[in-house]
């Protein structure tokens, strides 16, 4: 994945989390919107940046 792609990748999985916590109507709802974000990133992460793996 080129830095691009990641850029792009992270880009578009904020602007979804974004409008799922607009839509949440709990607290409990936006913190797991948060740690699938923050789990959907960790998993972008691992597939590596700046290199093709």
């Amino acid at each position: 994945m080129t830095d691009t792609e990641y850029a792009k990748a992270i880009q578009t999985k904020a602007m979804v989390a974004n409008l799922e916590m607009n839509a949440a109507l709990t607290t409990e709802q936006q913190a797991q919107i948060g740690q699938d974000f923050i789990a959907d990133i960790m998993e972008l992460s691992e597939r590596g940046t700046g290199s093709e793996k």
